[in-house]
């Protein structure tokens, strides 16, 4: 604070533009660690949301005849704003019968929907499905 000859006393027109911008400052750090928090939160429900539905993919893959295993792409999976891909590759083979597959491995991702604005899947998670049982 200046003093002026009549005794007044005040801020000047630059400490008041300092002041200002300070603030405007630390306003902004405050509004993008919230913005951080917002979005670590959505990857966190989103992460948890596909662990759920890759649990439920796979006792579904498990209820399903050995032989009948495809590739198959769930689209809204239970009502819910994701997408569900499942890839099936046959493991190993019967040497005993060449072309009858004992082992296949089964991968499902799961993808957050629009699949255009989220290419990435948010989980993965791949398993052995064994002719007889999983």
């Amino acid at each position: 604070m200046r003093r002026g000859g009549s005794g007044e006393a005040g801020l000047t027109l630059v400490e008041l533009v300092i002041a200002t911008f300070v603030l405007a400052l630390a306003v902004l750090a405050v509004l993008y660690g919230m913005t951080a928090t917002l979005a670590s939160i959505r990857v966190g429900e989103d992460t948890a949301v596909a662990a759920s539905l890759l649990r439920q993919a796979v006792e579904e893959t498990k209820l399903e005849p050995f032989d009948a295993l495809a590739d198959v792409t769930w689209f809204g999976y239970q009502g819910m704003p994701y997408d569900v891909e499942r890839t099936v590759t046959v493991a190993m083979t019967n040497p005993n019968a060449p072309g009858r597959a004992e082992v296949k491995q089964v991968e499902l991702r799961v993808y957050r929907q629009p699949r255009s604005r989220y290419p990435e899947p948010v989980a993965v998670w791949t398993f052995l499905v064994y002719r007889g049982g999983i």
